[in-house]
């Protein structure tokens, strides 16, 4: 693999060096008693161990008030990721009604998808709120104050983005409280990681602030064989350089190394329908020993925040994500359903590289108009992906599904890189919530230019200009209680056509989305509670007969509701469930999928966590969870379908202190019943080689122990 840009070596020479110029303030410019001042730094929940939702970090509703925010909202805090042992993003986000997993299991990232549309790992993924990062590597979460699911379209704020929703990752921050802690974690399949977590103020007034978390182990999945390892340096540093001035910078530089489990082909339809494997035994590794997702990322944020008045903040922010990876991704396919032998295709691919750039410039401010209060924000962004698939060589050997054989190393001679391919989407928008008596009303829009330069083809190359409102109302119905509705335009990427396909390299124009939803947001002592009602109309694009195509238009209607927060000062519960009628309502072609439930979208999903401490035993607590995803079909032509399943974890953790130290011991075990299910069934694309399937893991003992000085 060809080095990163900056090296591992640079990035902690440069966050070193910030560390003695960083930054204050958790988030910027915020209004406050009609005015908008910055920020001292604070943990940025609301109230601590609360599992509760404060103002979110995310979009044009940047430190706003979940409340306030006319979307559906799921914010998961610190304390919440700590009890469940939370080391991905898709653990994090299991209690998250509609997060599925898509395409591929757990060993090397997490590719999800949301009420049955795909999260894009270029786009979707966001550090504070502002850097699109990549999403092709687990991103870390020991850095993490929490993880924000803003759902629906998002494309006033982020452009460019699918209409499944924005996922943010908001890190953690130097507070007032010196920080220094050690983490170990282990679990039964062998894997050991070890973190390190310190947090300073520095400077006669604590304008100086850094955050460093170190993290890097051994891993080995419960899939046999499937070992690797993994690296993180994070650094978050501020420094408040006037009382009207500041800067934040955060650093991560992230690897994996680890063998990938193999995905499942489904096999061809006979007469109109797909005959599914059993479920194989999920410790047995289908692919070959040698078969290493290797990865290394870094981001890089930048943000400066100037009060130029008591009321105006001017926001100008920087960033670039850059991954590499080299990848030998394998599938098995023409299996025998009943003993398993089949072809095993191993696509060794070399020297990806995935670059996302943004710069963001805006102007927000609050003024009065009579008896209307405006908080009024106008700016520009730009983003720029650049894409290089690298090369690939293909090899296919012979294996066995239900009882695979270990394959020797297959040496091949790979060819020369492929040219990178580039999108460039910029915007200007503007947005005003108008506060009036017990009314919120919001409006907005982005005038975006989107532009495709493809690798090679020029004639494949275009341009495409839309203005995509938002228009949305909020109405106090008590102090604790608001009602909403509200009706958003979003834009995406079309898509290029993959190597396999028959038009490869094809690219189509961008898709337009049209959300409307509406519901009520509630507080009452120690809980918050959402219900929302949402309908969703998309364009999709896919394959039919090999060639990549627009298919038509599906259609989204659901009701999503949640509840989280403390109970009682001994009982924690964080809920959710959503039901989705989803259907294809046009077919630009193939009439067959008009009426179909578009593929890896289950009707129903649900989860429900509970944590008691308990009053014997100080310090103690014991949680529960389980977690439900409904059918799901595993292609557009909805020719197969998924089970349901549901998965059961138990955990506990300890609190307790040695030589004065606090000490927090946890265990979890997931997948208490041992359970074979499919994790993941097809690819939200209509793929006549049939979709890709993915098995969830067995049962699996976690532990970890971190001491805090």
């Amino acid at each position: 693999m060809k080095h990163i840009t900056l090296t591992r070596k640079t990035v902690l020479c440069l966050a070193l060096a910030a560390a003695w110029q960083a930054q204050a303030a958790d988030d910027t410019a915020t209004a406050t008693g009609g005015e908008r001042t910055l920020d001292t730094v604070e943990v940025f929940a609301t109230e601590a161990n609360s599992w509760r939702a404060g103002s979110i970090g995310v979009g044009a509703f940047r430190d706003t008030p979940a409340k306030e925010v006319p979307m559906t909202v799921n914010v998961i805090d610190r304390d919440l990721l700590d009890a469940q042992q939370a080391n991905s993003l898709y653990e994090a986000m299991k209690n998250t009604a509609g997060v599925t997993r898509a395409q591929l299991g757990a060993t090397a990232y997490d590719n999800l998808s949301i009420r049955g549309l795909l999260v894009d790992n270029r786009s979707s993924y966001r550090l504070n709120g502002g850097l699109p990062i990549v999403n092709l590597i687990d991103l870390p979460l020991e850095n993490k104050e929490r993880v924000e699911v803003l759902k629906g379209v998002s494309g006033l704020y982020y452009g460019f983005v699918p209409p499944s929703g924005i996922i943010n990752l908001i890190t953690k921050r130097a507070g007032s409280t010196p920080v220094t802690a050690l983490q170990l974690s282990t679990d039964d399949n062998g894997s050991f990681v070890a973190g390190v977590d310190v947090g300073r103020r520095f400077g006669n007034e604590g304008q100086f602030g850094a955050r460093v978390n170190l993290v890097g182990g051994k891993l080995q999945s419960a899939v046999d064989g499937a070992d690797g390892d993994r690296y993180l340096f994070a650094g978050a540093f501020d420094w408040k350089v006037t009382d009207r001035w500041l800067l934040k910078l955060d650093v991560e530089d992230i690897a994996k190394d680890v063998v990938e489990q193999s995905s499942i082909l489904a096999l061809p339809a006979v007469n109109g329908k797909i005959t599914l494997p059993r479920i194989p035994d999920p410790r047995n590794r289908i692919a070959p020993d040698w078969a290493n997702y290797d990865a290394k990322g870094q981001n890089v944020q930048l943000r400066n925040d100037f009060a130029l008045t008591d009321n105006w903040v001017w926001t100008v922010e920087a960033g670039r994500s850059e991954l590499e990876r080299d990848r030998n991704f394998s599938r098995m396919r023409n299996y025998d359903v009943t003993t398993g032998e089949g072809i095993l295709d191993i696509f060794r691919t070399r020297n990806q590289k995935f670059i996302n750039r943004n710069v963001r410039t805006e102007l927000a401010g609050r003024f009065e108009t009579g008896p209307v209060t405006h908080d009024f924000t106008f700016g520009h962004s730009r983003n720029t992906l650049s894409t290089s698939l690298g090369n690939t060589h293909t090899v296919s050997v012979a294996q066995n599904l239900y009882n695979p054989r270990d394959i020797a190393e297959i040496p091949v001679a790979h060819g020369q890189d492929a040219r990178s391919s580039h999108t460039r989407d910029r915007g200007w928008y503007v947005f005003d919530r108008a506060a009036l008596g017990d009314w919120l009303l919001i409006a907005g829009a982005r005038a975006s230019k989107f532009e495709f330069e493809h690798a090679t083809d020029k004639s494949q190359d275009y341009t495409k200009r839309k203005i995509s409102p938002t228009v949305a109302a909020v109405w106090k119905l008590t102090p604790a209680t608001n009602l909403y509705a509200g009706y958003l335009e979003g834009m995406e990427d079309g898509g290029i056509a993959r190597p396999t396909a028959v038009n490869a390299g094809t690219s189509l124009e961008p898709l337009v989305t049209r959300q409307w939803e509406g519901g009520v947001k509630t507080e009452w002592p120690g809980v918050q509670a959402n219900a929302a009602l949402f309908q969703i109309e998309r364009p999709m694009n896919g394959e039919v007969d090999g060639i990549y195509q627009r298919l038509g238009e599906a259609r989204l209607r659901g009701v999503e509701l949640s509840a989280g927060g403390q109970i009682s000062p001994r009982w924690g519960i964080f809920s959710s469930m959503q039901w989705i009628d989803a259907e294809f309502i046009k077919a630009e072609n193939d009439k067959r999928i008009v009426g179909n439930r578009p593929a890896n979208t289950p009707g129903v999903t649900a989860s429900l966590f509970v944590e008691h401490r308990l009053a014997a035993i100080p310090g103690l607590a014991l949680s529960a969870g389980a977690y439900y995803t409904g059918k799901r079909e595993v292609d557009a032509f909805n020719r197969a379908e998924v089970d349901g399943f549901t998965r059961y974890d138990l955990g506990a953790r300890y609190r307790t202190k040695i030589v004065g130290n606090q000490l927090d011991l946890a265990a979890t075990v997931e997948n208490v019943t041992d359970k074979r299910y499919w994790a993941a069934a097809g690819d939200s694309k209509v793929d006549s080689n049939a979709p890709l399937l993915a098995v969830g893991m067995p049962r699996t003992l976690r532990v970890s122990a971190k001491m805090s000085f």
